[in-house]
């Protein structure tokens, strides 16, 4: 029997409108209805209010989360953070400093954004930041980073993918102290602590609930997913989902605009 479930966001619980349908959304309150236990489990920030425009109508549904790929776990309203070692963010600020207009983002607590180049104001909605929040990189600024992002553009309107050779130099130099990532089709580089993904935080969450491995499922898309969709045998790939992620998950669903979770809720899980 399935007790909780973990809910990627973007390409996966959100449509290509960056909505949850009203569909999923009676889907999940059935869930709910049943005592099965509701989590996101994102890249994003936990600021959803600001970034999808969020009400108490979607945070209602769920009962915590994770966050920034693991270095934010959320159960009700208490964060806990796990941080990148200071000299890794130093290198990495280094490296990317060394390809012209790439730029670099370090997200840490209370929404604070360290740029080398800041993001053109029409694009900070989409990054749910303001002004007040936005920093320039400099060293005081490494010392409590919870994620890295490495881009072009604005990162929300980037087409270029991000260099090859760089996503290489950091893996070889930094995989035993982080979790790198290459997503949205190479364009994004995402960078957590070792000690952060959303895999482990799900086992955290689990271990507190009293919960065991075949009583939690996830759903997912992107590589950043890998970990989870391996990790539980109740787990759910998107049919629009990096071909990577659906080889790592139980079962492949439907795509993120064909209501993918509810037929992975029903047809999968058997909860609705």
């Amino acid at each position: 029997m399935i007790k909780a479930v973990f809910f990627d966001l973007d390409g996966t619980l959100l449509n290509s409108k960056k909505q949850i349908s009203e569909e999923t959304v009676l889907a999940l309150k059935k869930c709910r209805e049943k005592d099965v236990k509701l989590f996101v489990a994102t890249a994003r920030p936990p600021i959803l209010d600001r970034m999808l425009n969020w009400t108490e109508k979607e945070f209602g549904l769920f009962d915590g989360g994770i966050f920034c790929n693991g270095g934010v776990e959320r159960i009700g309203r208490e964060d806990n953070y796990t941080y990148i070692p200071e000299h890794v963010v130093s290198y990495c600020v280094s490296e990317t400093g060394k390809y012209p207009e790439l730029n670099i983002a370090l997200q840490m607590e209370k929404n604070i954004h360290a740029f080398n180049r800041f993001p053109e104001k029409s694009a900070r909605k989409h990054w749910g930041i303001e002004d007040r929040e936005i920093r320039w990189i400099i060293p005081e600024y490494m010392k409590k980073v919870i994620k890295i992002l490495i881009y072009y553009k604005n990162l929300v309107d980037s087409i270029t993918p991000v260099p090859v050779p760089l996503f290489e130099s950091l893996k070889k130099n930094c995989s035993s102290k982080t979790k790198i990532y290459l997503t949205d089709q190479g364009k994004v580089i995402q960078i957590t602590s070792a000690r952060a993904s959303k895999y482990n935080s799900i086992e955290n969450i689990r271990k507190s609930l009293g919960f065991s491995k075949k009583e939690i499922a996830v759903f997912g898309d992107d590589m950043n997913d890998l970990e989870m969709l391996s990790g539980y045998e109740n787990s759910i790939a998107m049919g629009n989902g990096e071909e990577k992620a659906k080889n790592a998950a139980g079962f492949i669903t439907l795509d993120n605009d064909s209501d993918g979770i509810i037929y992975g809720l029903s047809r999968y899980l058997d909860i609705i």
